[in-house]
């Protein structure tokens, strides 16, 4: 009876060692396996369709800010020599003198013919030399470097008027000379071919620079 109750007190205990083992095992394999944690994601920034993205945005090509050198110089240069023609002429007009280095014979270039025809007049009262040399009086200063750089609007409004209104003059004594005097003037024709560059330096620096002054043009 003895020994029945010492086998039967026994084993309760080992039953109960075992489970504690088991469970001690059990709970150390749980605190082994490594906890899920939260992945923390990126943030998307939102697409704004209106925005460019980045490397595509395109840098606009410096304008340049003001005329060249180069095109004030030539441009007074130019100024200058219609000037002197343009006096000469006149000079020759009122004096009679022959021009030099023109023919007066009756072909097609004959400067005497030209200068002393009815078309030489305007109006019958204004020799067409005066009003040259008038308008180069004028062009010498407004195509001088010191006029190209200056800050005003209507120094270049002006210039750029007075080369439209001189180059229409030069198309009228053009025709006045081909089909009405029937003869050519070869100074006529240096002023006719002075003016009509200065006319085109005018408008293409209006095309390139617009009619605006140096301190509006190096603001921008």
């Amino acid at each position: 009876m003895a020994n029945s109750k010492a086998r039967s007190t026994s084993r309760p205990a080992s039953a109960k060692g075992g489970s504690a083992s088991r469970s001690a095992r059990t709970m150390g394999a749980v605190k082994a396996t490594p906890t899920s944690r939260p992945v923390a994601r990126p943030a998307v920034e939102a697409f704004d369709p209106a925005e460019p993205a980045e490397g595509m945005i395109e840098e606009a090509p410096a304008r340049p800010a003001g005329q060249p050198t180069w095109l004030q110089v030539v441009s007074f240069v130019l100024a200058v020599l219609g000037l002197a023609i343009s006096a000469y002429e006149t000079y020759a007009h009122f004096t009679g003198k022959k021009l030099a280095g023109c023919p007066t014979g009756g072909g097609t270039f004959n400067c005497g013919a030209v200068i002393t025809s009815p078309q030489s007049m305007v109006f019958g009262v204004f020799p067409v030399a005066v009003l040259g040399l008038a308008f180069y009086v004028v062009a010498v200063p407004l195509f001088s470097p010191w006029a190209w750089r200056m800050k005003r609007r209507e120094v270049h409004v002006i210039r750029l008027a007075s080369a439209v209104v001189g180059m229409g003059f030069v198309m009228y004594l053009i025709y006045a000379e081909l089909y009405q005097i029937g003869q050519i003037c070869e100074y006529c024709t240096g002023v006719h071919i002075v003016t009509f560059l200065l006319f085109c330096i005018t408008v293409f620096s209006a095309a390139i620079w617009g009619l605006r002054g140096r301190e509006e043009q190096s603001a921008q």
